[in-house]
């Protein structure tokens, strides 16, 4: 089937498929955080390399050095979807 439109989806728009996509596979994958999926983990590279080329567009100094560190994805992985609530209902104490 030949591809009609030439509309190219933003990168923002392919992380937060990507992020979406990696939230309903990792609980199939069990002990495997969203992050961790091959889509997390696309769409962490796609953020940060996103982020240095807008900061070599903005002028950034030394863009060669940016460039190289969103390559070298040395970064650690950002949690995808929203915080788990740490807040814990206290107990009445005991009279």
């Amino acid at each position: 089937m030949a591809h009609t439109t030439s509309q190219r989806y933003s990168p923002a728009i392919l992380i937060e498929q990507l992020r979406e996509a990696a939230e309903e596979i990792a609980p199939e994958l069990h002990g495997v955080r969203a992050e961790e999926t091959l889509e997390g983990e696309a769409a962490q590279m796609m953020e940060e390399m996103a982020e240095a080329l807008k900061r070599i567009a903005n002028g950034a100094p030394r863009p060669q050095d940016l460039a190289r560190a969103a390559l070298e994805a040395r970064a650690p992985l950002k949690p995808i979807g929203a915080p788990k609530s740490t807040v814990v209902k206290l107990q009445r104490p005991r009279q």
